[in-house]
C-alpha cells in the first residue's frame, strides 16, 4: 500500500521553522511601521508649514492690491485657529504657531503620536530629539 502525505514529525518541523521566521520578522516589520508613521507625521508637518507660508504670502499680496485685512500680520498674528482655516490638518493638531517677518518662526505639531517642532534650519525635531 502506497502512502501519500506528510508524517507528524515533518509537519511539526515545518511549523517550528515558520514560528522561527515569524519571531525574526515581527520586530523588523514593527520598526518599519513605526518609521513610516514618523515619516508621515514629519511630511504632514512640512506640508502644514508650507501651506501657512503660501497662504500668508498670498494674503500679503492681496493686501497690497486691495488693502484688505492681512490675517497673518494683524494684531493677533497667526493663531492656532487660523491655521485650520489656512490648510487641511488631516490627523495633525497644531500646538503652537508664530508667524513673524514673512515666515513661520515657531511651529509645533502633534501627528501620529509624535510631536514635531520646527527648528531654525527649517527641519523638524521629533519628540525633542
Amino acid at each position: 500500500m502506497k502512502k501519500c502525505g506528510f508524517t507528524l514529525i515533518e509537519l511539526l518541523a515545518v511549523i517550528i521553522i515558520l514560528a522561527i521566521i515569524a519571531l525574526i520578522a515581527t520586530p523588523i516589520i514593527l520598526n518599519v511601521i513605526e518609521d513610516a508613521r514618523k515619516s508621515a507625521g514629519k511630511s504632514e508637518a512640512s506640508m502644514i508649514l508650507s501651506g501657512i507660508n503660501n497662504y500668508c504670502a498670498t494674503s500679503a499680496m492681496k493686501n497690497q492690491l486691495d488693502e484688505s485685512t492681512d490675517i497673518c500680520n494683524d494684531d493677533d498674528g497667526v493663531t492656532i485657529d487660523d491655521v485650520s482655516k489656512m490648510v487641511s490638518l488631516g490627523n495633525a493638531e497644531v500646538l503652537e504657531v508664530k508667524y513673524q517677518n514673512g515666515k513661520v518662526t515657531k511651529l509645533k505639531i502633534k501627528s501620529n503620536n509624535y510631536e514635531f517642532e520646527l527648528q531654525s534650519d527649517g527641519n523638524f525635531k521629533v519628540n525633542g530629539e
